[in-house]
């Protein structure tokens, strides 16, 4: 487990703990998901056994997004410490109803913000569904560029689906 606790504005990014599990799976299944891909299709047993992986790993981080005392988002992913260290964002999670809030992409920035002034680490990755537009724009507007395509990489409902590695190198 990688300790992250950022701060800013009423927003706070702070390690998931284990008594938030159950509390964050019940956030994701009150989420309105208009895209299935989006969506964490986890029992509570799997999403238990991903916070433990989470906990034993020292490059792993779970995070959950607060505004005050209430959850918004999470954030997961892990730190390939090597030359130069990298951050893969593998899944970021807001309520719907911000994607396109101005906060959606703060949290991002903020978040990377602290790893790069923290940690020096500079090289920040993540993927997305080639169907997922919205994820997609999010990624974008928040200066991810699209570097590579992997073609058939996902099958939802027996359908092969791309999925798109963005990179945002801070310098």
């Amino acid at each position: 487990m990688f300790n992250i606790d950022i701060s800013f504005e009423d927003i706070s990014i702070r390690n998931v703990e284990e008594q938030d599990v159950l509390n964050i799976k019940n956030w994701i299944d009150n989420q309105q998901i208009s895209d299935i891909e989006a969506g964490l299709n986890y029992g509570i047993t799997e999403f238990h056994e991903r916070y433990l992986e989470y906990f034993v790993s020292e490059g792993e981080y779970f995070l959950k997004v607060l505004c005050g005392s209430e959850i918004i988002g999470i954030i997961k992913g892990r730190i390939e410490f090597k030359n130069p260290n990298e951050v893969w964002i593998m899944c970021y999670l807001v309520e719907i109803k911000l994607y396109d809030d101005e906060i959606s992409k703060t949290i991002i920035n903020e978040f990377l913000k602290h790893l790069y002034d923290n940690y020096g680490i500079s090289n920040f990755y993540t993927f997305v569904s080639a169907n997922n537009q919205d994820m997609l724009r999010l990624w974008k507007s928040n200066d991810f560029e699209i570097i590579r395509v992997t073609s058939s990489f996902l099958e939802i409902d027996n359908e092969d689906k791309d999925i798109l590695i963005l990179e945002k190198i801070i310098q």
